[in-house]
């Protein structure tokens, strides 16, 4: 099992998702929104705990846990509280999720992407399924009624020339 190692967040930013986290024998780790453990994250000086690793571009930090704020201080209310975050089905974990566009019903020479659904960027699993919008649906019924008219009228006329 991996030993959990102390440290001091050495920068974050939420804006860009990642931030170092300094162990106690001074080596910077890299760690990632994805890799914070509950629903608050760390912010300059506060004191974690994490599993140490390795990752693409040097030392990882794993499972990051805030176990004190800088000084002391607690934020007045919890994070949950403050945000718009929603919590994965899936993995249980707060996010935002991502829109996932793509063609509407009827494409035409210029279409503009819809959205189709929403997932969560941790896991990837589908948070929310967009329904067809009124004017896809428009779109939709009177390609089926042009596709239905000329067979009609094709039908018609094969039948009036036999």
């Amino acid at each position: 099992m991996a030993q959990l190692v102390t440290g001091t967040v050495k920068w974050f930013s939420e804006v860009k998702g990642y931030g170092f986290v300094i162990a106690e024998d001074g080596v910077d780790h890299h760690f990632a929104v994805s890799d914070v453990q509950g629903a608050t994250l760390p912010s300059t000086g506060d004191k974690v705990q994490f599993i140490p690793g390795k990752g693409r571009r040097g030392p990882k930090a794993r499972q990051v846990s805030l176990l004190s704020r800088e000084g002391g201080k607690q934020s007045a209310r919890p994070r949950a509280e403050r945000d718009d975050r929603v919590v994965c089905p899936s993995c249980s974990k707060h996010m935002i999720p991502r829109i996932i566009t793509g063609p509407p019903l009827v494409k035409g020479y210029n279409w503009t992407p819809v959205p189709k659904r929403s997932i969560c960027p941790f896991c990837g699993a589908t948070f929310q399924e967009f329904p067809a919008s009124p004017g896809e649906r428009l779109g939709a019924t009177l390609f089926i009624l042009v596709i239905v008219v000329v067979i009609g009228a094709i039908a018609l006329s094969i039948a009036t020339s036999h």
